[in-house]
């Protein structure tokens, strides 16, 4: 049996770096140079969820969950807001339910980039937040067979920024991820059983929790 032709976005393997580049190289020098006071976080986090469902088998997929990294930049706005530039990354396995079975089926990386901003709460050593972004999800399986493919998504989350001295910081943060998938895509090719299976979901999201831990540096 002949596989099913992919459809889709090429892989783009340096897609996050080159997002962010730009937005900072508009960024950075009208906001900074502005009003100064920006902050960049680098962080630790665990990814928890996500799963696939093939509504022309059933069968289920599942994003095994674990650590992930990345970065937050934040550009002063006012006194309580700020414009955020988040990008977060995560090396996971996918692995199959149903007639897959339980075994891992192929290695996949996440990326995560979103623009959006922050709200604070008022000033003290401690600062709650809240904070959301619009952007996008770039799936890319590793391998070959599976090709990547990147969608629209969204952030919502909440944390605290805890004042250790006046350039650095400590920043706690849970945050929801959703992924908007079109209402007819092919999001794998994967083989099951020596055969190869079209992953069809339609109408559906992907989603994911995020809680990370980051020091924040205000240059």
């Amino acid at each position: 049996m002949k596989p099913p032709r992919y459809k889709g976005v090429p892989p783009i393997r340096f897609f996050p770096p080159a997002c962010a580049f730009l937005l900072l190289s508009v960024l950075l020098p009208v906001k900074a140079g502005a009003e100064g006071g920006w902050e960049i976080t680098p962080y630790i986090g665990y990814h928890a969820g996500g799963s696939f469902e093939d509504n022309t088998t059933g069968a289920g997929l599942d994003v095994k969950e674990g650590e992930s990294f990345g970065l937050i930049i934040d550009l002063p706005d006012t006194g309580e807001t700020q414009y955020e530039l988040f990008y977060g990354f995560q090396r996971t396995q996918v692995a199959g339910g149903g007639t897959f079975g339980e075994e891992p089926l192929f290695d996949l990386d996440i990326h995560y980039l979103h623009l959006g901003g922050t709200y604070m709460f008022p000033e003290g050593k401690v600062r709650p937040y809240v904070a959301g972004g619009l952007g996008a999800t770039h799936f890319s399986p590793r391998g070959s067979g599976p090709g990547a493919k990147t969608y629209f998504s969204l952030s919502l989350g909440g944390g605290a920024k805890i004042r250790l001295s006046g350039r650095v910081g400590l920043r706690l943060e849970g945050r929801g991820v959703l992924t908007i998938l079109p209402d007819s895509t092919e999001i794998f090719c994967v083989s099951g059983g020596g055969a190869a299976c079209r992953v069809d979901v339609r109408g559906d999201v992907f989603g994911q929790l995020l809680f990370l831990a980051g020091i924040t540096f205000s240059p």
